[in-house]
Parts: structure tokens; sequence; C-alpha cells
């Protein structure tokens, strides 16, 4: 569960819930079964604790006057004071406190965290949003959403498809950004200092955390990107931002040096030319496609059809002419 959750059910428990807060609540208990499970287990315990709260009536008024008929003097009037309203609003504030330190205290789950290790890692989240978190990244979310905002945390790369819901915004905390979105599908990629943002379909909004007068609204086809503290947006250039998710590449009557430039960023490997290879062979335009290959299939189909060659020297790839 979450904290406005918490808070709905202890205000439901002591009788201080708003109409709309219990039909908020009553929304959240039928979204799923265990929702309805759980409340009723928190009812349940709190049924228990009834006894806790059980305190002997006092006369307060009459003790009161009592007291003033020995302190006051007896030609003047005695002020009568009435401290019921002032108990009755203690009582309830005084369990109210206590319900929400049971609730978030004793039945309060913790936050979901996802490392990807071994390579790209499908997730599903609470509201059936999916994530493919890209190799080396890391995912947290709560096990259940607050009612009106779905939280994550990302660092790294990943891929959101998220369920469309107007009155329950999606909001990523990407390290540098903060991206919100109603319903739909982009790529986040960030660290601590940079990030970018690449959408696929909808809208999202880009902003950026250390200055939040920086925000970008983009739609399909566009991206964000936040570099030196400076966000700017654009259009997709790129057809290939996805090949970490898809494993495909295609490159249209793109120069050999383009090709390799972005080789080496898809792969994240060093690649380079010979330091003799000709400009007109970096230049020679190149229409060329790849399915999940490695990178030396990839080198070798390139080298064929840009009569090169390549080879590999310590952590860098390098090619030449023929």
């Amino acid at each position: 569960m979450n904290e406005e959750i918490d808070i709905l059910i202890a205000k439901k428990l002591t009788g201080e819930a708003s109409g709309e807060e219990l039909r908020l609540l009553q929304s959240w208990i039928d979204a799923e079964k265990k929702n309805a499970e759980e409340y009723e287990r928190i009812a349940g315990l709190w049924q228990k604790a009834d006894g806790l709260f059980d305190t002997v009536t006092f006369d307060t008024p009459a003790a009161w006057n009592k007291v003033a008929a020995l302190t006051v003097n007896k030609g003047k009037t005695a002020r009568r004071i009435e401290l019921k309203d002032w108990m009755r609003y203690a009582a309830v504030a005084a369990v109210f406190i206590i319900g929400i330190f049971v609730v978030r205290n004793l039945l309060k789950p913790g936050m979901e965290t996802v490392v990807a290790e071994n390579g790209n890692k499908d997730v599903v989240l609470p509201d059936k949003s999916h994530v493919t978190l890209r190799k080396g990244s890391k995912l947290s979310y709560p096990a259940t959403f607050a009612i009106n905002e779905r939280n994550v945390k990302l660092e790294g790369e990943a891929f959101f498809e998220v369920t469309h819901n107007e009155a329950q915004p999606f909001v990523i905390d990407a390290q540098s950004v903060s991206v919100k979105v109603l319903g739909t599908s982009f790529d986040v990629r960030c660290n601590e200092e940079s990030a970018s943002v690449t959408v696929a379909s909808g809208k999202v909004q880009v902003k950026s955390k250390n200055d939040t007068m920086q925000r970008v609204v983009l739609t399909k086809g566009e991206f964000g990107q936040l570099v030196d503290s400076k966000l700017t947006e654009g259009v997709v250039a790129d057809a290939n931002y996805l090949f970490w998710k898809t494993g495909l590449l295609r490159f249209e009557s793109q120069p050999l040096s383009k090709i390799a430039e972005r080789l080496a960023y898809y792969y994240q490997q060093k690649i380079t030319f010979a330091d003799n290879t000709a400009q007109e062979v970096k230049d020679q335009l190149v229409t060329i496609s790849f399915n999940n290959q490695p990178l030396d299939g990839v080198l070798d189909e390139l080298c064929l059809v840009t009569h090169c060659k390549w080879e590999r020297k310590g952590a860098q790839y390098i090619i030449s002419a023929k």
C-alpha cells in the first residue's frame, strides 16, 4: 500500500473521512481483490484494538463546578467551562494518530526494485504498465500505486508502455529529469547529469529536476534531452533508438563514417578508421540493415558491401580499405 491509502483507511475507521475520500477509498478497494483483502485485514485489526481506547466516563462539568465552588468568591458568578467537545476531539485525534501508526508501520509493504543484471528485463507494474529495462539499469516502484499518481524511479535506460489513466498520472524520477505522462510509450535514458526521452506514441512532459522552469512537452516522433543543464527538444532523426530493445538496425543512404559512429554507440564499443583510410571511403553512402546480430557479424557485412576490412586491437575495432 501507499501513504495516501493508509490515511484514507485510518480516516474511515475513525469516522473522519469525507464523502470524496470514501469514494476514492472504495475505488481502490474495488480495483483489485488483494486491495479488498488488505482493507478487511486492517479493519479486523482495528476492531480487535477497540478495547485499547475504552476509558472511564467522567462527569467533567460536575467536577469542574465542584472545584469552582471552592476556589471562586461566592459573591461572583462562577464561569462554567464545557470540556466535553475538547475531550471528544482530543480522543478522535489520538485514535486517528494511532490508526495511522498501525497502518503505516505494521502493514505497509516496501518498494519493489528490479535490476537488469544479465540482459534486458521485462517488468509488469501494478497498473499493468509494461517496462523493458535495459541491461545494467534499475527500476524501483511501490507494490501498490497511490490513488492520484503512479511514481517510479529509473536509473539507466528503459522503454515504457504506460496504461492510460487520466486521473492517475505516471511520473518517472529519472535522476536528472522528471517525466510525467498519462498513457503512452516512450524511451528514457538517464544519469545524474543528463537524460534523453524519445516518444513513440502519446504525449509526455519532461522537466529538469535542478531547474523546474525548464520543461518541454513531447509528442510522437519527438525527443527531449538534458545536456550541460540545458533542456532542449527536437524531431527524432534516428529510427534505431530502440535497437537495444528490438535488436533491429536500418541505415538508408548513410555515410560509412556515420554508420560506424552509430554502431559504436549502439554496441557501446570503440570503432575507428585506420589512419590511412581515404576520405572517399568514409564518405561512401550505404543502405543496409541488421537483425539481432553480434557486432562481429555486423562489421563483416558492412565491410563486404563497402570493400573494407576490419580488425580488433585490444578494446577497439579498426576499419580500413582493402
